[in-house]
């Protein structure tokens, strides 16, 4: 009788024991308790603080660093997106081990005990390459992307055939810490407003995930995002950055329009924001006094939000995305919590003191693992390998011959830099290439003409006076800087247009993509001599050269690659292509290298578009570069009461090239 009287009396307490300890059918799930404004987690009350921590951007090697250091921080959940072009750089082809690795960041997670807001896309944004959607489905110039467009679909159904079986066993119901899965990204800030594509989003996934797995979108804080965002029995958040109580009330007024029962959600809250080449000027971010404000204010009136970005990393290689003024630097520090480098910052702590203040928060912040070591291992000695045009044949994939200029894309050359070669016709001087994407370096044999570039900053420059004489070689280096992220556009690289010498139209090119790491296999070639001036041809002027360097590390250590002096270029170390430097534009100077790149004995290359650095004067073909122990980023944060979004972002819809 006692034992059916305890029964009775636990049956009856409100954390669903009886239906957990008596129903052997009873399975883990995640849903919406609507009468209550609330998320229920197992049956029981749930909300979440988290943070957005990006696998793409991170050395796995570190993952559980920033994990742990976010769970310190008494953060229950992580966010982040999966991006399409990381995992299908070619199409049909596949990658999910080494950064790619997906499941084992989600692993990892669900043994911190955060859960995972989880963003499949298929766009992400992010200032990330393309916005995450592959670089070839511009195979298809005109196709229609992020909409019904039936070719963009069938990508996107091909693609999530590969990763959503791969979801599966993570999601909630399965045991596994998936509690939420985004539909799309931002839908309302691009002037598709296909309400079929996104339908149609929303199905697929229901067809892997069942019709008990909480679907969510995330749009802009006002009304106008939330109108083509919306997706029916998907659950509508909104995301907005610091401000007073009235920004804050009116932004989830606006989520209320679409749903006017629920938990108040804000899937992105703004503690800095990207930063682009060239934009030195003063940041409006908040202040760290104004972000935990904002985050009080939040919590007070019970909703869950996520700190975008908790931890930003590193935009390594050529994954870094672009604006429409200009492309997004190769740190993605964001100002956020944690550095790029992961180490916790004054705004780090006082988030977590807050959050540890909270008397009915029950994930109590816990010890901050100590912050990784770094190294200055000092200046490095780098000598001219040659120029671009000296190592033509050792730096080229596969190079194609046409009539008139292929675009990167019609070449099957993803990412990086392609060289176009052509004998001039005739002689010369006002050479354009209207249709440049991004950077063109221009040289007639061995001399430099200069530099042409598409819309940088407000600035343009498509048109050179050039020294050309009839049967000369021209030669463009073009440079793909990012595709575009925020705004959605068929983002086609190299010349995508007519090159033109004084209005003759120039044909007969030879185009070849360039793999830097083919540089790495050169030097380890039997017949392979460290590089002597006598051995390379003299150029009259400047060009884009390729640099080398070896140096010994006994132990180690995270440190900052700085080219202080150089002009803009590609660093490389031990076959990884870390990312673009760019000091004589800034605001980045130094370039975080993770302790995971380094070996014993270690080689750099560099290849530099613009000038060279800090040279001996007896012999200009050896030079310096730096290992610091701190990065060198010169970006002016002003602290003022900001605006919802520090830089704000507009509906766009451009038209299709």
């Amino acid at each position: 009788m006692r034992a059916l009287l305890l029964l009775v009396v636990l049956c009856l307490l409100p954390l669903t024991f009886c239906d957990q300890s008596t129903n052997a059918d009873w399975k883990p799930f995640f849903k919406i308790d609507y009468d209550n404004d609330q998320f229920l987690l197992d049956g029981k009350p749930y909300r979440y603080i988290a943070g957005s921590v990006h696998y793409f951007r991170i050395p796995p090697e570190y993952w559980l660093d920033r994990l742990a250091k976010t769970a310190a921080a008494g953060l229950n959940a992580i966010e982040f997106y999966v991006p399409w072009n990381f995992h299908e750089i070619y199409q049909g082809k596949y990658t999910f081990t080494g950064q790619a690795n997906v499941t084992q960041f989600m692993d990892i997670a669900k043994e911190l005990g955060l859960n995972i807001l989880l963003r499949l896309g298929p766009y992400v944004c992010g200032e990330w390459e393309n916005g995450g959607l592959p670089w070839w489905l511009l195979h298809t110039p005109d196709i229609r992307m992020r909409t019904s467009d039936p070719r963009f679909l069938e990508a996107v159904r091909s693609w999530y055939s590969v990763l959503l079986p791969k979801v599966v066993p993570y999601l909630r119901k399965n045991g596994g810490p998936v509690i939420m899965v985004q539909v799309e990204n931002e839908y309302g800030s691009f002037c598709g407003c296909d309400q079929n594509y996104t339908i149609w989003i929303r199905d697929l996934f229901r067809s892997y995930f069942g019709q008990d797995t909480l679907l969510y979108t995330t749009d802009g804080g006002s009304e106008g995002y939330l109108k083509c965002g919306f997706v029916p029995e998907v659950y509508p958040t909104v995301d907005f950055g610091a401000g007073d109580s009235k920004a804050i009330n009116s932004s989830f007024e606006a989520q209320r329009k679409f749903s006017a029962h629920g938990p108040l959600v804000n899937s992105e809250f703004y503690p800095g924001w990207l930063v682009l080449w060239g934009q030195n000027g003063g940041f409006n971010l908040p202040s760290i006094q104004e972000i935990v404000k904002s985050s009080k204010y939040m919590y007070d009136l019970g909703a869950s939000f996520n700190y975008y970005m908790f931890h930003g990393g590193t935009n390594f290689g050529y994954w870094n995305g672009a604006e429409t003024q200009a492309p997004v630097i190769t740190s993605y520090d964001y100002s956020a919590p944690l550095t790029e480098a992961g180490d916790p910052t004054p705004k780090y702590y006082a988030i977590r003191d807050w959050i540890g203040s909270l008397s009915d928060w029950p994930y109590k912040p816990s010890t901050v693992p100590p912050a990784t070591k770094k190294r200055a291992y000092g200046q490095v000695t780098v000598q001219k390998l040659g120029t671009i045009l000296d190592l033509a044949d050792v730096i080229s994939t596969k190079c194609t011959a046409s009539e008139f200029p292929l675009t990167f894309e019609q070449m099957n050359h993803p990412f990086g830099f392609v060289l176009y070669r052509t004998k001039l016709p005739s002689s010369g001087t006002n050479l354009t290439a209207s249709g440049l994407k991004d950077h063109g370096f221009v040289m007639v044999n061995y001399e430099y003409q200069g530099t042409m570039y598409a819309a940088f900053g407000n600035r343009t420059n498509l048109s050179l006076n050039i020294t050309a004489k009839q049967g000369a070689t021209l030669s463009i280096l073009v440079e793909n800087r990012g595709r575009q992220t925020y705004e959605t556009i068929n983002d086609m690289k190299g010349l995508t247009r007519n090159v033109t010498l004084d209005g003759v139209v120039l044909t007969d090119w030879q185009q070849c993509g360039v793999n830097l790491l083919n540089i790495f296999k050169h030097m380890k070639r039997p017949a392979y001599r460290p590089p002597r001036r006598a051995t390379v041809k003299a150029a009259a002027s400047f060009l884009p050269t390729i640099y080398v360097g070896k140096f010994s590390a006994d132990t180690q250590e995270d440190t900052f690659f700085n080219p202080t002096g150089w002009g803009k270029g590609q660093y490389l170390l031990n076959k990884f292509n870390v990312g673009r430097y760019w000091p004589s534009i800034g605001p980045q100077i130094t370039l975080y290298t993770p302790k995971s790149l380094l070996q014993s004995k270690n080689t750099i290359v560099m290849l530099e578009l613009e000038h060279m650095g800090d040279c001996e004067k007896s012999n200009p073909n050896r030079c310096l570069v730096r290992f610091d122990d701190a990065p060198i980023i010169n970006v002016t944060y002003t602290e003022t009461r900001p605006r919802l979004q520090p830089e704000p972002r507009g509906p766009i819809c451009p038209p299709i090239h």
